[in-house]
This record gives C-alpha cells, structure tokens and sequence, in this order.
C-alpha cells in the first residue's frame, strides 16, 4: 500500500515536468515565428523612427538660426513720443523790484517784494534719436540726443506782492510785471541749470527709451548700448 502511494507521487511529479517542459517549448516556438514574420519595410519603419528620435537630440549637424529684429519698428514708435519731458524743475520765487524817477531836483522812487511760482521743463526730441544695428556681433546702438530745456512756465496767478512802497511820481502796476517776464525765465532758466536739470534730463531720457526698446529686443539675443551726444 505503502508502495502505491510512492509510485503515484512520482507519476504526479513527472507530469509536472513534462507540463513545464511543453510549455517553455511552446514559448521558444512562438517567438521564432514572430521574429520570422517581421517584414523588411516593418524593420525600415523601426529604422527610420530610431534615426528620427536621435536627430531630435542630436544639434550637431543642425545649423545655427539667423536672428535679426526690425529697428522700424522701435524708430516708428520712437517718433510717436515726439518731444519727451524727462525732468522738471519747479520753483518759488522771491524777489524785490525797484525803480527810480528823478523829477527835477527831487528822486521818486517806487519798490515792492514778490513772489512767483513756475516749473522748467527739459527734454529730448525722440524724432532725433538714432539706432544702428549689427546682426553679425548681435549688437544694437541707440544714440539719445544730449536734452535741453523745452519750455519756462511763469504762473501769473501765482504772484503775490508782500511789500510795496510807490513814489509820488513813480506808480508801479501790472505792466510792470509784464515787462519783467522775459527777465524772471531767464533767471528760472538759469536756477534750473545751475541744480543739474539737463544731467537729470538725460537720465531720465535714457530709462525711459531704455524701457521702450527692452519690450521690443530679446536680451538675450542683441547686447543694446545707449549712448548720449
């Protein structure tokens, strides 16, 4: 009894074997076909698509891309700034005005103290501005004219008198004021240049533009200079 069981475990164990065998048989078999029935243009498709992959890292054969920008553009929207103000000087006044009339023997003589408020403004003509470009060094110079003063502004309701004395036969009046105008630009003009107002001008000229043309080039592709004369 004992014999039959042992036999039986060993015909159990051979079929085992020989079910594995078959089936590792049968899994060699198939992939032989497979590999038998793959075409020619099937292989030249897998081919192409493996030298496909490779160009698209490969950059060695894959000629630099020639940038270039168009500098109309910048120098149209240039000129559509026309007369650009970069700085102003505003100001308060005080001064004292005197005249004097000799009438006969006896001197007339008329004063009073005032003041004035009034803004100078200076800046550039973007029409003037300039750019060469070199596509080669990937370059870009922008030359800014050097600013200057654009306009004076006297403002006449601003003026107060704080002290005034008139002589007998010498009145002070509006036309006084009005004639001295010319004088108190002039004198604007000159406070506003002495505190620096065209450095700052230029300056301030120079951010602006700079803003401009950095919305329009690729820093990373054209090295921009600004240059004022």
């Amino acid at each position: 009894m004992e014999e039959l069981k042992k036999n039986k475990k060993a015909a159990i164990a051979y079929a085992v074997i020989c079910l594995i065998l078959l089936t590792i048989i049968i899994v060699l078999m198939a992939s032989v076909i497979r590999k038998k029935n793959i075409s020619p243009s099937d292989g030249a498709v897998i081919s192409e698509a493996q030298d496909r992959n490779k160009k698209l890292f490969d950059t060695a054969d894959i000629p630099d891309e020639i940038v270039t920008i168009n500098t109309q553009i910048i120098e149209d929207g240039l000129k559509d700034m026309g007369v650009l103000i970069t700085e102003e000087y505003y100001f308060t006044q005080v001064e004292e005005y005197s005249s004097s009339k000799k009438v006969l023997i006896f001197d007339s003589k008329s004063s009073f103290t005032y003041s004035y408020d009034g803004t100078v403004s200076a800046g550039i003509d973007c029409n003037n501005v300039k750019i060469a470009k070199d596509d080669e060094a990937k370059t870009v110079t922008i030359t800014i004219p050097k600013a200057d003063i654009v306009s004076v502004n006297i403002d006449k309701e601003s003026f107060k008198i704080y002290e005034e004395k008139e002589g007998l036969w010498n009145k002070t009046g509006i036309n006084d004021f009005n004639d001295s105008l010319i004088e108190f630009e002039n004198a604007a003009k000159a406070k506003a240049l002495e505190k620096g107002i065209i450095d700052k001008a230029d300056e301030g000229a120079e951010k602006l533009i700079a803003s401009f043309v950095d919305s329009l080039i690729d820093s990373d592709e054209y090295t921009v200079t600004y240059v004022t004369e």
